[in-house]
């Protein structure tokens, strides 16, 4: 109903009323003159008549023409020219020359200098050049074609109203809608009621808007939705442009891709139809479904300052991680050649007898003495610093020498793919065995042919899978595992999150953190996890003043029911321990191995065990000092832990409803009684 009125007021003006000056419709000519009563009325039939009335001109083939009621009928090859840019025709015509309406009926036509409106119904208002159908019409502007039930056409501003079944054909949309204007001259459909444009491979859908069918750009306000294929971007404003494939949507934006089966929502959103890509912000945030059982379903909160989604290649993902992979290897080589540039340097360094320097003091002043020590102290830490990196890279060295010592040397033996022609004579092999090592008739024919590594599958599969990309103060809350972080990166192919730039997870009542971390989930579960480099698990006492500790260059991790379970720790593990029995309560224990195993339980650490060469060290508390209760990598931020999904997303709280201000009550004047006079 609202529609409809809206529509009405739009087209009102035509009907409100305008002063008009009545004219007389004047016979210029016609081929025959009669008159004669029709239907009991004096009128004249005229026959190849030419009709005028102010700028317009009307011809046909016969009419009948009423002199006192200053209007006439028209019948065959009708024809109306008003100021020689509108042209109409149709088969018949009753026209009133006092209210200047013309009702044309049959193979009705209407032109001006931008289109052509055709019908078999038109009434046509000759003072404020306004066409009107209710059956049915059609107006046609350059390539668009435009069809409804009801329109209006207004030829002075070339705009046309359409009601009931409006459709709009383009060469690039298809555009179906309730009620629409569009202009002839700028060609932008206007919408005021539910609409729907459909694109070669997408679909927009809003209730109020408009749409450039030039340009092809669109810009809706009410209840938008874009679709392409299995995704949908929803926001309170929407602004498409399809040429360049490019979208923009504006508050309480949601983006789905049902066959990824991934979730964004934001405030301000950036959508590209090339890559499919979608950038988020303005609180935005992500949401993963896991599932703890068939029953039960939980879900993974991922919050960012900016959300970026898009479909690559598996192939192009690949190389992606490849590049990533190969950066870290060259800053691990070259974390390498630094430490031997130390080691260099220090068997180089001449040694400096820092006491003979400071013994000859004369001639220094206290302030360049004092300097001079701090100096002499600092090199000579550096270089016992540098030794000892030196030492440790060839400790490390010799023991690779070692193990490769205990096996076999081989000799690369270039062997032919098939015997030669000639065979050698026995004398040359026979000079050659003990270089070879070998007798003559143990040599066999193989092939020389270069053994590869298997090429990894995703390498060159071409199937989409879709990524999301967060930058800038990550936030992540599941019911049991929390995070934080700078960035992250998911990838459906392999449903693994990676977590960067200080990584921080908390499960049951431990935190874990290293350079880069790795959560994958399958089965909409989380299944393990990775932590690469400068790995440390912290958990703290009941007093919350002594914290057990377990650190590595590399931890994997497995989750049980939605929950960590056992974590492995691989390459300078270490570990500092706060025992509770009654025995050993009052000490702590440190310890360095290999490698460990870490056991979980609901709330703390419950086991440790120690593989391959432990090494413990026990201290009694009276004799701890603060370096040696902790390690190089500890870290406690208990106050960064999310607490709920809104901690980390205010904006999902729902909105407290002011409750309007009472009224101050009017109390009525208390009557001062006066005492008594005495």
């Amino acid at each position: 109903m609202r529609r409809y009125l809206l529509f009405l007021v739009l087209v009102a003006y035509a009907f409100s009323g305008v002063a008009q000056q009545v004219t007389r419709v004047e016979l210029l000519q016609s081929e025959s003159f009669i008159g004669l009563k029709r239907n009991g009325e004096n009128t004249n039939k005229v026959i190849k008549p030419v009709f005028r009335q102010d700028n317009a001109t009307l011809v046909c083939d016969s009419a009948y023409f009423y002199l006192t009621k200053n209007s006439f009928e028209a019948f065959g090859n009708v024809h109306i020219n008003q100021a020689d840019t509108i042209n109409i025709y149709s088969d018949n015509l009753n026209y009133d020359g006092n209210t200047k309406i013309a009702v044309l009926t049959n193979n009705v036509r209407l032109t001006d200098n931008q289109a052509v409106l055709t019908t078999n119904n038109l009434i046509y208002n000759m003072a404020t050049k306004i066409g009107q159908y209710e059956n049915g019409g059609k107006i046609v502007n350059g390539k668009n074609t435009l069809t409804s039930q009801n329109g209006y056409y207004f030829t002075h501003s070339k705009d046309a109203y359409f009601r009931y079944n409006v459709e709009v054909r383009s060469p690039e949309v298809l555009i179906k809608s309730d009620t629409l204007k569009y202009n002839t001259i700028s060609k932008i459909a206007y919408f005021f009621g539910p609409t729907n444009i459909y694109g070669k491979s997408d679909t927009l859908y809003t209730e109020n808007g408009e749409y450039n069918t030039t340009n092809d750009q669109a810009s809706f306000g009410k209840k938008n939705l874009y679709t392409q294929n299995s995704k949908s971007l929803k926001g309170d404003s929407l602004f498409y442009d399809g040429k360049r494939g490019f979208g923009r949507a504006v508050k309480n934006i949601v983006f789905v891709d049902t066959a990824q089966k991934i979730e964004l929502r934001g405030q301000l959103g950036l959508y590209r139809k090339k890559d499919e890509s979608i950038t988020v912000t303005k609180n935005a945030y992500v949401v993963f479904v896991t599932e703890k059982d068939s029953l039960s379903k939980d879900s993974i909160w991922l919050t960012a300052d900016t959300l970026k989604s898009r479909v690559l290649r598996k192939m192009d993902l690949y190389q992606m991680r490849e590049r990533v992979r190969l950066m870290a290897l060259k800053d691990s080589l070259k974390a390498d050649s630094i430490k031997q540039a130390a080691y260099e340097t220090a068997n180089q360094a001449p040694e400096v007898d820092m006491e003979t320097i400071l013994s000859d003091s004369s001639g220094i002043d206290s302030a360049r003495l004092v300097f001079l020590k701090d100096s002499l102290l600092a090199r000579k830490q550096f270089l016992a610093d540098s030794v000892l990196n030196a030492k440790e890279l060839q400790r490390k060295e010799n023991e690779r020498l070692r193990e490769e010592n205990k096996r076999p040397k081989s000799i690369a033996v270039a062997i032919p793919t098939r015997a030669p022609d000639k065979r050698a004579p026995w004398p040359a092999l026979k000079e050659n065995q003990n270089k070879l090592g070998i007798e003559p008739h143990l040599v066999k024919t193989q092939s020389s042919r270069k053994v590869f590594e298997p090429l990894n599958p995703d390498a060159t599969d071409t199937a989409k899978v879709r990524i999301v990309s967060a930058y800038r103060t990550v936030k992540i809350f599941k019911s049991d595992l929390q995070a934080k972080a700078d960035s992250a990166f998911f990838s459906y192919g392999d449903s693994t999150l990676r977590i960067y730039q200080k990584p921080i997870v908390w499960a049951q009542g431990s935190q874990l953190s290293a350079d880069t971390m790795y959560i994958q989930m399958k089965n909409k579960k989380l299944d393990n996890l990775d932590m690469i480099r400068n790995s440390i698990v912290v958990n703290a006492s009941d007093d919350s003043l002594k914290f057990n500790q377990i650190a590595g260059k590399f931890m994997k991790g497995y989750f049980k029911n939605e929950k960590l379970d056992v974590v492995f720790v691989n390459g300078n593990a270490e570990s500092i321990y706060f025992p509770k029995d009654s025995a050993n309560s009052n000490g702590m224990m440190r310890s360095i191995a290999s490698r460990m195993r870490i056991n979980f339980d609901e709330d703390s650490v419950m086991s440790v065990a120690f593989i391959r060469k432990p090494e413990h060290n026990y201290y009694p508390l009276e004799k701890l000092t603060e370096e040696l209760k902790t390690l190089a990598n500890f870290n406690w931020k208990p106050k960064e832990r999310p607490k709920s999904k809104l901690d980390i997303l205010p904006s999902l709280a729902p909105a407290v409803k002011k409750s309007a201000p009472k009224k101050p009550v009017a109390k009525s004047p208390v009557k001062e009684e006066k005492e008594p006079v005495e």
